[in-house]
Formats: structure tokens, sequence, C-alpha cells
């Protein structure tokens, strides 16, 4: 392996975001004193996604799929490091990223997770509904994460990495295969806690701080990946991307 990290992004229109997630990586990378690899997915996009990523010195590779999954897949294809971290293109990362990942990785305990710390770049009521109460009362009880994962680039590999029939809930799905792995290799799923994620809440600016108590029914149904529903939420194009 050329690196230590890869951090995986995969990218659809996303010229907006990437300055903020990438620049947050560098910090990370900085505090981290060794080299970090940033492997950008871009799912055909419109915009000048790829060029931002390029500028930003990130590997660039066009994948063609419109499925999550591989995207993923793809752009963890191109990555050198010994560790894979994978995260949206507007989540933005806290400085102490990577050198909790390697603290924990290194013991040979762990075979990789994500954090429990996840936050949203602004606050109101409905998220803090939306995220602490349900979100995260439901990753307490089932001991895993969302967003952001990582694990060595051996174990991604060794399941398959992420799961290219499924167009959503990819990263539950990941998060259990993993989970599974480790255990029948004698390692745990480890969740971070000093360590954090900052998620952009731009999906409740369009829908609406209180959309998940509103509309129960459709994010069930795109729990449980009905692809009208998938489309509607994670696929169809938009103009502010």
């Amino acid at each position: 392996m050329d690196c230590i990290f890869s951090v995986i992004i995969p990218a659809y229109n996303e010229e907006k975001y990437l300055p903020g997630t990438i620049g947050a990586i560098r910090k990370a990378e900085e505090a981290f004193g060794k080299p970090v690899e940033v492997v950008v997915g871009d799912n055909m996009s419109t915009d000048k996604t790829a060029d931002v990523a390029r500028e930003l010195g990130a590997k660039v590779v066009t994948v063609t799929k419109r499925n999550i999954s591989a995207v993923r897949n793809g752009a963890a294809a191109a990555a050198t490091g010994k560790y894979l971290v994978f995260c949206d293109a507007d989540d933005t990362i806290s400085e102490n990223m990577f050198i909790e990942i390697l603290r924990h990785m290194e013991t040979g305990r762990y075979v990789g997770g994500g954090t429990t710390d996840t936050r949203y770049d602004r606050k109101s009521l409905g998220l803090f509904m939306t995220h602490h109460v349900i979100l995260k009362t439901s990753l307490r009880l089932s001991r895993l994460s969302m967003f952001l994962f990582y694990t060595s680039h051996e174990d991604y590999d060794a399941i398959g990495g992420f799961n290219e029939e499924f167009l959503a809930a990819e990263d539950t799905d990941f998060a259990l295969r993993l989970r599974k792995h480790g255990k029948t290799t004698g390692r745990a799923y480890c969740n971070l806690k000093t360590a954090y994620l900052v998620k952009s809440a731009r999906k409740f600016d369009e829908y609406g701080d209180w959309a998940v108590f509103r509309h129960p029914i459709t994010f069930i149904r795109a729990s449980l990946r009905d692809p009208k529903v998938v489309h509607e939420l994670w696929y169809k194009p938009r103009r502010d991307s």
C-alpha cells in the first residue's frame, strides 16, 4: 500500500460541498502528520465536481452506474491506503479522526467501525428529535454506525465491499457484514467516541426539519429500499446540489 489512509467520497454534482469536505480532511491530515489519499467517485456529474476535486488534490474515478454502492466500490478500487474511510461529499470530519482510527486499528482488536458522535451543521428542534431521539437511539441499540465507516483495505475486500444490489441503506448492510466478519476473526466493531462527524442538513432544508415525523411511512419505505421513494430522496436530479 502507498499510504496509511484513503478517504472514499461518492459524489454527484457536489462542487458546492467538496471544498468543505476535503478541506476538513486536509486539516485532519495535517494533525495526523502523514499524507492521506482522497478518492472521489464521480457519478457522471453535470457540474464541476470532478474539476473541483482534482483542484483540491483528490484522485477522481468516474463511475457511470447510478448506484451509491457502485460509486463507493469504484472509488475504493482505485485507493492505495492500508485503511479505507468512507464518508459523504457533504461531511466534515474532526481533526483527530485519522489519529483515533489508527490508534484503535493498530491494536488488532477491531475490524473497523464508525463514530457515535455525529451532528448537523445547524440546529433545530426537528433535527434534534430526528437525529438524537430516533437515529441515535436506534444506533445505540444496534451498536452500529451510519454516515462514516472505516476498515482495512484487506477486510473491505474480504466482505466484498458495498452490496451493489442496494440503491439505499447500503451503509447499514455494510456495517452488519463488517461486524459479522469481525466476529469470525475475533475482532470487534468499534464506534469511535472521541472523533466526530458533521453532516449537512440540506435534506432537511429541502423536505423540512419535521419531515420524518410528518411523513413516517415515506421514510419507512425508504429504509426498506422502496425504489420510488429512494429515487425521490436520493437519486432524483436537483438543480441545487
